[in-house]
């Protein structure tokens, strides 16, 4: 995973201006449900009842700040432009982790790692809509800064 993981950083820094880092995030498996358990975790009950049920759309990745890890669902392969657009996706979370940068609210950390993906994925003639159902529109809606 190792060498996967530098090539993505070096990619993510070619083609987004991202500093390159060497301290790489550890990579687990885990179900759908945990995630969702650990994304909403934070998040208090009457507020997660309040979430749009467009935004709650199963989590297929996921990146933790605090453990520096990334997680991925248990039937990951990699062997996919889809697969490995998750983890370029998350890679850009971790990045943007230990190279803090300022974005208006929460949400807006999503744009340029929603971004990576989707340049990824049109590099082999896939995209965020035809392999995910997620159009421009949907990215608008969940990275909209609300408050």
């Amino acid at each position: 995973m190792e060498p996967l993981l530098t090539a993505i950083v070096l990619w993510l820094s070619a083609n987004f201006g991202l500093l390159a880092i060497h301290d790489l995030p550890r990579v687990e498996r885990m179900s759908s449900i945990e995630m969702t358990n650990l994304l909403y975790q934070n998040i208090p009950a009457d507020q997660r009842q309040a979430m749009r049920v467009d935004q709650q759309r199963p989590v297929l990745s996921l990146y933790s700040v605090e453990r520096k890890t990334i997680y991925l669902l248990p039937e990951w392969t990699g062997q996919t432009p889809a697969d490995l657009s998750l983890l370029v996706h998350e890679m850009v979370h971790h990045m943007q982790n230990l190279n803090p940068a300022t974005f208006e609210c929460p949400q807006a950390r999503e744009r340029p790692a929603y971004e990576a993906q989707e340049k990824w994925l049109n590099m082999f003639g896939h995209s965020l809509k035809k392999d995910f159902g997620i159009d421009r529109l949907t990215i608008l809606m969940t990275t909209a800064c609300t408050d």
